[in-house]
């Protein structure tokens, strides 16, 4: 019961993070990050996804 719930809250947070970054993305208009320390702030989004896809992979 326990793990059915962190697995449905980790696709659950996979996918939103996603939709996040993909309409934070649209909105930016400087393709640039090198160069832009304002740009490169605040990539927290893909930290959860990379960290839940990996605890993903470990329970299945």
């Amino acid at each position: 019961m326990f793990t059915q719930i962190i697995t449905i809250l980790i696709l659950v947070s996979i996918i939103g993070c996603i939709l996040y970054g993909r309409r934070l993305i649209k909105t930016e208009k400087v393709d640039a990050v090198f160069g832009n320390p304002e740009r490169a702030k605040g990539g927290t989004h893909w930290i959860i996804v990379g960290s839940s896809a990996i605890l993903l992979v470990w329970l299945y």
